[in-house]
């Protein structure tokens, strides 16, 4: 039999020596390892390779201009995106060279210059739009919109009433986006004055002729909602149809609910409630406002301020609900009474609202201590209400020049204005028109 040997006590563990050397062991082994599999999954260098195109030639210029026009389907990196603009410019330039006559690239040719080079632009533009291009119409509008508004002390290089006239000018000559959005601000009552019968009118050229893949459904319950606001009992009518319809759950469309509860909220005030209920969750900037009236007055149900101010306070960016609850806090009922805070919140909501704009002044007159973070934008929208002729703008914006307002204080200012309406023929003007010609 074979006797296995004798293992001492100290062979029972390795000891704290030999430890440490098979650790070491062990880690050059890992390392050894991963140094071969970094060898491995490297590919060999090889020279940059300069990526070149062929050159563009005039027959491919167009085609490639006006597709290059559109916007990419899919992400690019800002490397391809300013390839991609260089090619773009480079292809309507070369476009337009071999055919100055033609419009689609004159304009194309314009959008591709930078912003840089806007005045530029907008030379083309108008040249364009003077040869009866609907798109350059169009076009100095969006550059109104984007780069000339909000202050009131730059001098814009497209004027309102430029961007007025493009405008209405593009949708007489049938572009859809413009057609739309006429009929928009015409509802509004921005850039052109308010004008909702209008307003009607291009909405309903507009859902003859939709822009590409838009939502038909929306512009019925738009023209339904204008419809329902009219004098004339058989356009209310055809406006209650288009909506119920609109808002049955096989034809569903967003928006036909609430704007259905807001058109019979007076004549059937339980049943609108209920509407705003069931549109709370699927148009929630639309519903709550109205809903939260409702239940503040008690209208069609129990009164429930306390519901009312919990929807009111949820998490949202809507201005709508932000101008209710503006007006919660002006009132001062349901919350402690904060003019500065409703000021706020009402100004929120006049991105989309003419009277909460106008509301906005009347209270910054009121309460010359209150004070807003954007001065130049409010008295420049100011100034654009007046411009259009907007009922009760002239007013309210004299009178905030003359209150003690330090935002907003300009005696010299209100008087030219005081000028201007009563060389209008306006008869309220007269005390005021004595007390600056006296001073």
């Amino acid at each position: 039999m074979v006797t296995p040997p004798a293992i001492s006590a100290s062979d029972g563990r390795p000891s704290r020596t030999r430890a440490i050397a098979a650790w070491i062991g062990l880690f050059a082994l890992i390392s050894a390892v991963i140094a071969m599999l970094l060898t491995w999954s490297q590919e060999p260098e090889e020279p940059a390779v300069v990526e070149t195109s062929p050159p563009l030639t005039a027959a491919e210029a167009g085609e490639t201009c006006l597709r290059l026009s559109e916007n990419p389907p899919e992400y690019l990196s800002s490397e391809a995106m300013r390839r991609r603009q260089e090619l773009r410019r480079a292809s309507c330039d070369m476009a337009f060279a071999a055919e100055p006559d033609n419009l689609q690239f004159k304009v194309a040719a314009a959008r591709a210059l930078p912003y840089a080079q806007r005045a530029e632009k907008l030379a083309l533009l108008r040249e364009a739009a003077a040869q009866g291009s609907a798109e350059a119409n169009y076009e100095i509008y969006e550059s109104h919109k984007s780069w000339d508004r909000g202050d009131p002390d730059k001098a814009p290089m497209v004027p309102r009433a430029e961007a007025d006239r493009a405008l209405r000018k593009a949708a007489e000559l049938g572009h859809p986006f413009s057609t739309q959005m006429l009929a928009t601000l015409l509802d509004r009552g921005t850039t052109v004055k308010r004008d909702r019968v209008v307003a009607r009118y291009w909405a309903e050229r507009a859902l003859e002729n939709p822009v590409k893949d838009s939502d038909r459904g929306g512009l019925q319950v738009f023209i339904g909602r204008l419809l329902t606001e009219s004098d004339k009992p058989e356009d209310r009518a055809r406006g209650l149809e288009i909506l119920e319809r609109y808002g049955q759950p096989g034809y569903y469309q967003y928006g036909a609910r609430t704007a259905l509860a807001k058109a019979i909220r007076k004549q059937d005030p339980v049943r609108a409630r209920k509407l705003l209920e069931e549109a709370r969750r699927p148009d929630p900037g639309g519903a709550t406002p109205v809903l939260a009236e409702m239940l503040i007055a008690g209208e069609g149900g129990p009164a429930d301020p306390k519901r009312a101010l919990s929807l009111l306070r949820a998490p949202t960016d809507t201005v709508g609900v932000k101008g209710v609850l503006g007006q919660v806090y002006l009132e001062g009922k349901l919350v402690p009474r904060d003019v500065q805070e409703a000021v706020r919140l009402i100004d929120m909501a006049s991105v989309w609202s003419l009277d909460a704009r106008l509301q906005v002044l009347q209270l910054l007159a009121a309460h010359p201590e209150v004070q807003v973070t954007s001065p130049k934008g409010v008295l420049y929208y100011a100034l654009e209400a007046v411009e259009l002729d907007e009922p009760g703008a002239m007013t309210a914006l004299i009178e905030l020049k003359l209150s003690d307002n330090a935002q907003f204080q300009d005696r010299p200012g209100a008087c030219k204005l005081i000028e201007t309406a009563a060389g209008r023929g306006d008869p309220s003007m007269a005390p005021w028109l004595s007390e600056c010609r006296a001073n």
